[in-house]
């Protein structure tokens, strides 16, 4: 009894080892589709816009609307990209910025409807823009910050950097932007990621499956990449590839 016992405890060990593994790679292929949803819509929003990228923040925007048609009054909400490039994906929000369980841990924190809803939307999707480094973030001044180094349009993107990547902090799977390893907007932390790791800590970049995180590039292709690759500043900055410099430092 003794014996048959251990191996049903055996048993259920592995099983419930491979249930595991395969529900994350599960919500990774489910993430992996988000990403390629959002630069698809990404591109088309491109080319609408003369070839010019959109903007990561834009606080000037007007006329913006949520997923239900309403007109946006809050400028905090409508600069944030999710819901500027809402029109490019049909205002899915489900599958795009809303993946696997950042909606729960959102209506979690700012309830499941309203103002409070669409201000969480804005803050935590699934995946973060790199929003120094394409497109650009418009200041309070009204100017587009780290211009020099910002890939603005499609004239400029002799090299496919990152656009989308998993993003994270402490209370969602989710975040309005991610940050390059050296700058601009921080630096990442030199330690090694572990999975009880705070995100704010390497520009909320998550790599929540496993130690990857999913990122969706602007030649449209999408790959999970470790966050040790990830330290290489030339899947991030345009400069920083045609230099061939991984450990190009953004002024």
């Amino acid at each position: 009894m003794l014996v048959v016992m251990a191996v049903l405890g055996l048993l259920a060990g592995v099983s419930m080892g491979a249930y595991q593994k395969a529900m994350a790679r599960a919500s990774m292929g489910t993430e992996t589709s988000a990403a390629k949803n959002l630069i698809q819509a990404y591109q088309l929003a491109t080319t609408e816009n003369g070839g010019r990228f959109l903007l990561s923040k834009d606080p000037t925007a007007t006329g913006v609307l949520n997923a239900n048609g309403q007109v946006i009054s809050m400028a905090e909400i409508r600069s944030r990209y999710p819901f500027r490039l809402a029109p490019y994906f049909n205002y899915r929000m489900e599958g795009t910025v809303l993946v696997n369980r950042n909606e729960a841990q959102i209506i979690k924190l700012m309830g499941p409807s309203g103002f409070m809803y669409d201000y969480g939307l804005s803050v935590f999707p699934a995946l973060g823009i790199n929003r120094y480094l394409v497109g650009g973030s418009i200041s309070p001044n009204g100017v587009v910050q780290y211009s020099e180094e910002c890939v603005q349009s499609l004239a400029q993107a002799d090299q496919s950097v990152i656009v989308f990547a998993s993003a994270g902090n402490p209370d969602v799977d989710g975040y309005e932007y991610v940050t390059a390893p050296l700058g601009p907007g921080g630096q990442w932390s030199s330690a090694k990621w572990s999975k009880d790791a705070d995100a704010g800590n390497y520009g909320h970049v998550d790599g929540r499956f496993g130690g990857k995180a999913v990122c969706a590039f602007l030649d449209g292709s999408v790959r999970a990449l470790s966050m040790d690759e990830l330290r290489d500043m030339r899947l991030w900055s345009r400069k920083a590839a045609l230099e061939n410099n991984p450990n190009y430092q953004p002024k």
